[in-house]
């Protein structure tokens, strides 16, 4: 296949590691504008419509956040039923 690629080169490694990190950061500008799109909606007194699994969803990933930024040992994931 003309594109496998060698893990085992640095270079390649590093580049993966470039492109992944360039879509993160990507990825966190639009979470960011979406944010700041449901402030606005929040305090506009409109719904977000979102269901109860986003919302637990966003509660574990911001408590996650914050711990870790906090310098805190990471929460746990929790159990599945």
């Amino acid at each position: 296949m003309d594109d496998d690629v060698m893990f085992d080169n640095p270079a390649a490694v590093r580049e993966m590691k470039q492109r992944h990190a360039a879509l993160g950061r990507r990825t966190l500008a639009v979470v960011s504008v979406a944010l700041q799109e449901w402030e606005a909606r929040i305090a506009n007194g409109e719904a977000l419509n979102l269901s109860p699994a986003e919302i637990e969803q966003l509660r574990e990933i911001g408590a996650k956040m914050a711990h870790e930024a906090d310098g805190e040992a990471p929460i746990p994931p929790p159990k599945p039923n």
